[in-house]
């Protein structure tokens, strides 16, 4: 039985769902997506023997904007340290990001290793990694990131045309897959009202934190737990190429698990597969 909860934060109150009994397995969403990307696995994790909890990110809808104003990856790391440390206080947490939520598992595991057993990511690999491999082919699939830069230019193209925006950026970053109006009106639900705060995201890429603070320390540290990635074949927000010599990033145990005909939104798009390698994974 799946239950919802407001869990209050230092400076954010983060909405949760809740199913399953057992060991703790915290599944984080990215952009422009919501909590219900993991639906599909949530079953086959319940099944394992897991509890799922899967939040959403700050500033998304139905959690509270940040009482910071911080959506940096500092940020998003604390954040998920302290949902392991109020939903599992006990024991070490299994850990599932995509996107967004892939870049913030990163920050949390180096923020406190301890906490996790396991790393999940999904179409983000590690920021060294993508550094190392970045070429033009990623800089044109990247644009939407300048775009992001320009204020109240960037919250007016996001939003028009009833957030038309992110119905082009799944075809284009999951070209062979079809959402259903659901599930894009559920994504869109998440945005609206929002538009300041999920593109502070992207804005933070650019802050002292970013370049030079905390932030890029995180993101760049060495994984010191076992880690799985997961990446789309057909990916057209970062492309396969980002994965390649992300092994040397890892000092424990790492696997790279490239999906065929899948893209940026897998998990949505190869739900089995995705499941299965999760499960074996966490295991």
């Amino acid at each position: 039985m799946e239950t919802s909860a407001l869990i209050p934060l230092p400076d954010v109150t983060l909405a949760c769902s809740l199913a399953g009994k057992g060991p703790l397995v915290l599944a984080v969403h990215g952009f422009p997506d919501d909590a219900t990307t993991f639906q599909q696995q949530v079953p086959a994790l319940i099944a394992a023997g897991y509890r799922v909890a899967c939040p959403t990110l700050r500033g998304y809808a139905p959690s509270s904007l940040a009482g910071d104003d911080r959506y940096d990856t500092e940020a998003l790391g604390r954040d998920l340290v302290a949902l392991a440390d109020h939903l599992s206080p006990g024991a070490p947490v299994r850990l599932l990001g995509h996107d967004w939520g892939a870049i913030a598992a990163f920050a949390a595991v180096a923020l406190a290793p301890g906490r996790f057993s396991h790393l999940c990511t999904m179409a983000v690999p590690h920021a060294a990694a993508v550094a190392a491999s970045f070429d033009l082919a990623q800089a044109r699939r990247s644009w939407y990131i300048g775009l992001f830069q320009l204020p109240s230019l960037a919250e007016a193209r996001l939003a028009g045309g009833d957030f038309a925006l992110v119905d082009r950026l799944w075809r284009d970053w999951s070209p062979g897959y079809h959402p259903s109006e659901g599930e894009l009106a559920a994504v869109k639900h998440g945005l609206r009202g929002r538009e300041r705060a999920v593109l502070a995201y992207y804005r933070s890429l650019r802050s002292p934190r970013a370049l030079f603070g905390a932030s890029r320390r995180l993101i760049l540290a060495p994984v010191t737990v076992p880690a799985l990635h997961l990446h789309g074949a057909d990916d057209g927000c970062i492309g396969v190429a980002c994965t390649r010599g992300a092994e040397r990033f890892y000092q424990a145990p790492y696997r790279l698990h490239v999906v065929e005909g899948a893209g940026h939104f897998l998990q949505r798009e190869r739900p089995e597969e995705v499941s299965t390698e999760l499960v074996r994974f966490f295991a």
